[in-house]
């Protein structure tokens, strides 16, 4: 699975249990990308964004299915 190229829709289909595996992992593979950048062994500095977006999907994904359902309308009428 290629974390650096997970659409919206193929994280919205996984549990909670593969959410937080997911997390891990692309947590994990930015920390090597990082390292590999720092020793000079690589230079794919644009994974790193790739990666971080992937992490913003993933939190994003698993906070709303956290978090309480809203009530529809909360608006105050005059």
């Amino acid at each position: 699975m290629d974390l650096q190229k997970l659409s919206i829709n193929d994280i919205k289909g996984l549990d909670a249990a593969k959410l937080r595996e997911t997390e891990k992992a692309v947590r994990r593979e930015l920390l090597d990308v990082r390292m590999d950048i720092y020793t000079a062994a690589n230079k794919h500095t644009g994974k790193i964004r790739g990666l971080r977006k992937t992490l913003a999907r993933v939190l994003t994904v698993a906070g709303t299915a956290k978090a309480p359902k809203s009530k529809a309308s909360t608006k105050k009428t005059k």
